[in-house]
């Protein structure tokens, strides 16, 4: 028996190349996630690329600034947290954890994709706020953040190798049938699925 312990997504960085961010929607797609996030809004051009590219995977437009339930760090307190807060407000919204990760067979591998990226610079680097160290590490780390409370993970993830490595690795953390990822508790705030394309923070229409 195979579960999905959590939602996961990648970020697409402003700024690439369309063939480079359509080449890694396209494997985002094929490996199972489940959304494709943009910082801006890409000429209509490239959105229907990415569109046909990520699918079925969706393609979510995020909105500037903070977000309700949007937790930018690696911490199962924050998490617990933000779950608090929409359930108090009776908020149908899943807590979504969009943090940068580099993760590796070892730690060796780990600490070299992290240093090869240059976004990962000063203070958003995983090993600061993000999911980092061996595939082992980084389950723990994503089975915490799911019992605190956690529905999705949104990923940055290193891009100047191995994408492809990277991204079927990430896709493990949340797929298994390792009793810890059975017996993890289900989610009860997920909401119903988005258009193909979302613009977070905006009501779908």
């Amino acid at each position: 028996m195979t579960r999905q312990l959590l939602s996961v997504g990648i970020t697409l960085p402003p700024g690439l190349p369309a063939a480079t961010a359509t080449s890694i929607a396209t494997m985002a797609g094929r490996l199972g996630f489940a959304t494709v996030h943009l910082a801006e809004v890409p000429s209509s051009e490239l959105l229907e690329w990415l569109v046909q590219a990520a699918a079925p995977a969706l393609v979510v437009i995020d909105a500037p600034g903070e977000t309700a339930g949007v937790v930018r760090v690696n911490d199962p307190a924050s998490v617990t947290a933000a779950r608090a807060r929409l359930d108090a407000e009776d908020a149908p919204r899943p807590v979504q954890v969009a943090v940068p990760i580099s993760i590796g067979r070892t730690m060796n591998e780990a600490v070299a994709r992290a240093d090869l990226e240059p976004r990962f610079a000063g203070d958003r680097h995983p090993r600061l706020v993000g999911i980092f160290g061996t595939f082992e590490q980084a389950q723990e780390q994503v089975l915490a953040l799911a019992r605190a409370g956690a529905d999705d993970l949104v990923l940055d993830v290193p891009l100047e190798r191995d994408v492809a490595d990277v991204l079927a690795q990430i896709r493990a953390l949340v797929v298994g049938a390792t009793p810890e990822l059975l017996d993890a508790p289900p989610s009860t705030a997920r909401t119903a699925p988005p258009p193909t394309v979302f613009y977070a923070g905006s009501e779908p229409g």
